[in-house]
C-alpha cells in the first residue's frame, strides 16, 4: 500500500459542494478526488520544456488555415483518398 500524509486546505464554499456533488455522483471518496485532482495538475504543471516553447509560440503567432492548407497539401494522404464519385473500384484478382 502507498503511504499516505494527511493534510488540511481551505477551499470556497462552492468549490467545496461541487466536489461533494461530483464525488458522489462518481463514487469517490474525498481523498480520491483530491488526489486525483492534484495528480492532474502536477501532469500539467510538469510540460516539457519544448512544450512549453510551442505552447508559448502558438500563443505568440497562432497557427492560420493557410499553414494548415499547405502542411496537407505536402502530405502523401491523397494517396488512401476515396476513389472519385462514379469510378467503380477495380476487381480484384483471385
Amino acid at each position: 500500500m502507498t503511504a499516505t500524509t494527511k493534510f488540511a486546505v481551505s477551499i470556497p464554499k462552492e468549490t467545496f459542494a461541487a466536489v461533494e456533488r461530483v464525488r458522489k455522483r462518481l463514487g469517490k471518496s474525498r481523498s480520491a478526488a483530491v488526489s486525483l485532482a492534484l495528480e492532474q495538475w502536477l501532469r500539467m504543471a510538469d510540460l516539457s520544456d519544448a512544450d512549453r516553447r510551442y505552447i508559448d509560440g502558438y500563443r505568440a503567432q497562432p497557427e492560420d488555415s493557410t499553414w494548415a492548407k499547405t502542411a496537407a497539401a505536402s502530405t502523401t494522404w491523397g494517396q488512401w483518398s476515396e476513389k472519385p464519385k462514379g469510378e467503380k473500384p477495380k476487381a480484384r484478382k483471385r
